[in-house]
């Protein structure tokens, strides 16, 4: 247990700072955390199949806890999302909306592109 919690760990370091260098880097920290988490979910999607197929324990958690994890952050969505809103109904209100529709839809697109497309190309450990 405390050997895969280092793991999870360690991943999550390489994780957080790729988030924090797309978000540094991107003028709008909306537009970082999005790409963000659309490039974790993609990834995640390929780790889990490559996991299942080819990897240890120690991998798997270093990667999808670990590096996905660390990589995507829901609490930053929901605070650009609530950040956006403070306004009861106006303008900010329906760009926090927006931001957070758009990002969960193109989240589950990237899973149903992904998925499918890494059983195809990660082939099944003989």
């Amino acid at each position: 247990m405390l050997k895969s919690a280092w793991w999870v760990a360690l991943g999550s370091v390489f994780g957080s700072l790729l988030r924090w260098i797309l978000t540094t880097t991107n003028d709008q920290n909306r537009l970082g955390t999005l790409i963000a988490n659309l490039l974790g979910i993609a990834l995640a999607s390929f780790f889990l199949v490559f996991t299942e197929r080819h990897a240890s324990e120690a991998i798997r958690h270093f990667l999808l806890p670990g590096f996905c994890g660390g990589l995507t952050t829901f609490s930053a969505v929901m605070a650009i999302t609530l950040h956006e809103a403070s306004g009861t109904l106006s303008i900010p209100a329906v760009s926090g909306a927006r931001y957070l529709l758009v990002t969960v839809v193109l989240s589950l697109c990237t899973v149903a592109i992904c998925i499918p497309s890494a059983r195809r190309l990660i082939p099944v450990k003989k």
